[in-house]
């Protein structure tokens, strides 16, 4: 989501060298970036080594002079390493310390403007700025993602994720199984981590899909966005995966349970839907937990797979 920022820096100022410090994990995403010059990588979860590599970065960082460093994470952290950088202009969001232009922004807007804002002291307006996200991929990204398909032409293609790093914002299995049942006439791809390969079996098995492809585990964050590409349709918790289709310009159907739009995570695209229920217990988390807080769980079990089986045939048959 924070993607737009990068060609937002590059419009603003064309010759500037940017580089980039993310977690290991995020990384890939950013790979053959055309904007970035480099990607540095600092590991914060390892919490014993935690301050010993903050130092390290930071004095890495150094002696690259930089002359401004924008932070897209609003953590104390990220405005600590600004500063032990010994970086002169420090642009970050008004909660975080040590800048030199704290930025306030609305926090119902999405992400990706919320990043964009932190561009205002510094160009005419941020309507100048594209605030599509996106990925860049690569030849092999491509031909690893085709290599799966089934090139079944006559039938609509759907990718469902159904993990989540948080159990109550998955939308129940036994749900995914009923509607998958119903998708007799599409061709379906299971997509996830590696974490999420044994779901997506158990999926299958009881499901007893023609048409179904296992793909957790399989593929990259890049070849992931490929496959993506390639369907007519994603169907996800609100999770990574919505956000992949919005930067590939796949169309996506979102769960919401425990999370709404006004937190900004959301699809933004026309076409995409959010699927919630409107219920007095929601929101209850920010990022979902691990159980649900009134141990029913309705703002995902009530909606049921006949419901999310309409709003599909009722999309292919208006696309």
């Amino acid at each position: 989501m924070s993607t737009p920022i990068f060609k937002g820096l590059k419009k603003n100022w064309p010759d500037a060298v940017l580089d980039v410090l993310v977690i290991p994990e995020t990384a890939a995403v950013l790979r053959n970036n055309p904007f970035i010059h480099q990607i540095y990588q600092f590991d914060k979860r390892k919490k014993a080594k935690k301050y010993l590599s903050l130092i390290a970065i930071a004095n890495m960082l150094r002696k690259n002079h930089y002359d401004m460093a924008f932070s897209i994470q609003s953590s104390y952290t990220s405005s600590l390493i600004m500063l032990l950088a010994g970086i002169k202009n420090r642009i970050g969001y008004s909660m975080q310390k040590h800048l030199t232009h704290p930025v306030e922004v609305d926090r119902s807007l999405h992400i990706r403007d919320r990043v964009l804002l932190l561009l205002k002291d510094f160009t005419d307006g941020i309507q100048l700025f594209d605030n599509d996200t996106e990925v860049y991929l690569s030849k092999s990204d491509i031909n690893k993602a085709k290599s799966l398909l089934e090139k079944k032409e006559e039938l609509n293609k759907i990718a469902i994720a159904p993990g989540s790093v948080w159990a109550t914002k998955k939308w129940p299995e036994s749900h995914f199984i009923d509607l998958i049942k119903q998708c007799s006439d599409y061709e379906i791809y299971l997509i996830g981590g590696p974490g999420d390969y044994k779901l997506c079996e158990s999926i299958i098995k009881k499901s007893r899909h023609p048409n179904i492809t296992n793909c957790s585990g399989e593929l990259s964050i890049l070849e992931s966005c490929a496959l993506i590409k390639e369907m007519d349709l994603v169907l996800c918790n609100d999770s990574a995966p919505l956000h992949m289709a919005n930067a590939v310009k796949t169309n996506v159907f979102a769960f919401f349970g425990p999370t709404v739009k006004k937190f900004g995570c959301y699809p933004y695209r026309e076409g995409d839907k959010i699927l919630e229920l409107d219920l007095d217990c929601r929101p209850c988390a920010k990022h979902g937990s691990n159980n649900c807080p009134l141990k029913h769980h309705n703002c995902m079990v009530k909606q049921t797979p006949d419901l999310v089986f309409k709003e599909i045939k009722n999309y292919f048959s208006k696309n």
